[in-house]
């Protein structure tokens, strides 16, 4: 089983295809109590970029990101648990799910 990452209060737990079941039914429990999830996803970086005229470099950057988004697929994904008031539960309160990655 992989080990837990500490950081500042929060205990990262890295999910991989082997504990994918298990993680999930510990993410059913914290759920019940701690419903307000934060997440964050990660793709491969960046292998394509958009051409054409932009409005503004912010309009460039959405598409740049829209553009590998729509042509890449994940290979992580995060979620944090806390309650209301911000906290997290004890013991894990991240999931990291590791997902399988190959640019071929």
């Amino acid at each position: 089983m992989p080990a837990a990452l500490v950081e500042n209060s929060q205990v990262i737990c890295e999910v991989w295809a082997s504990n994918l079941e298990e993680e999930m039914r510990k993410i059913r429990e914290i759920v019940l109590s701690y419903s307000y999830i934060a997440m964050d996803t990660e793709f491969p970086g960046v292998v394509v970029r958009p051409i054409g005229e932009f409005r503004s470099s912010i309009d460039y950057q959405y598409q740049l990101l829209r553009c590998n988004v729509d042509l890449l697929k994940i290979i992580q994904l995060g979620l944090t648990f806390t309650n209301e008031k911000g906290e997290y539960p004890s013991g894990i309160n991240t999931w990291q799910f590791n997902f399988k990655f190959n640019l071929m």
